[in-house]
């Protein structure tokens, strides 16, 4: 199974996520809500610039206006860019016809059952759907899991790929897949040990998730 590593805000983050072999590496970039690893558009894009063929870099943001998306598009200079607020179908819309060869995550945050319908509704306009877990002053980086029975359910209503998100760890990895059957798996805080990037943690991580 596909893997990203989340919320690389140090060239040492992202050559731990490297090294123990993730798909993707997420720079979150452009934040409403609370997230210790946010970066600078300049920063990302210096990031993305270092990694190596075949490992992706995706941009990871709050932000919601048409406007200041086309912008970090434009400044990061990424090939995927993840939207973790919601934001009208139009702007997904306008987004695709601006950058064609963009590659659009779309998050839906598993808070009950309305979540299948929002799914069901994004799927036409995204790439791929990240469902994930939210707090009040958080879109993501929770350390918390949602209720994977629903997040089993919008991986068989949709046809798009599905990446989980919310509260992995290598702890709890190998059940989340085994229930949801997701096409990929998303971790930020789970590969942590007080506060910073593990690299065995991460490792084990990814060793989990390829072994799926």
């Amino acid at each position: 199974m596909k893997c990203k590593i989340c919320g690389t805000n140090t060239v040492r983050d992202l050559e731990i996520a490297v090294a123990a072999g993730a798909d993707a590496v997420g720079f979150i970039v452009g934040t409403t809500h609370k997230s210790e690893d946010s970066i600078t558009p300049a920063e990302a894009r210096e990031m993305i610039r270092l990694l190596p063929p075949f490992v992706s870099g995706v941009v990871v943001t709050h932000l919601t206006s048409p406007e200041d998306l086309v912008r970090l598009v434009e400044e990061t200079v990424c090939s995927v860019l993840q939207i973790q607020d919601m934001v009208p179908v139009e702007t997904l819309a306008l987004l695709r016809e601006r950058f064609p060869h963009l590659c659009l995550v779309k998050a839906v945050h598993v808070t009950d059952e309305s979540a299948v319908s929002t799914a069901k509704a994004l799927e036409p306009y995204a790439d791929a759907i990240l469902l994930d877990s939210r707090t009040a002053d958080r879109l993501g980086g929770t350390g918390i899991t949602h209720d994977w029975s629903i997040s089993a359910k919008i991986v068989s209503a949709v046809s798009k790929p599905v990446i989980l998100a919310g509260g992995l760890k290598p702890e709890n990895l190998f059940e989340a897949m085994s229930v949801v059957k997701p096409y990929a798996v998303d971790v930020h805080s789970g590969v942590k040990q007080d506060g910073v990037r593990d690299f065995l943690r991460t490792e084990e991580f990814v060793r989990t998730a390829h072994g799926f």
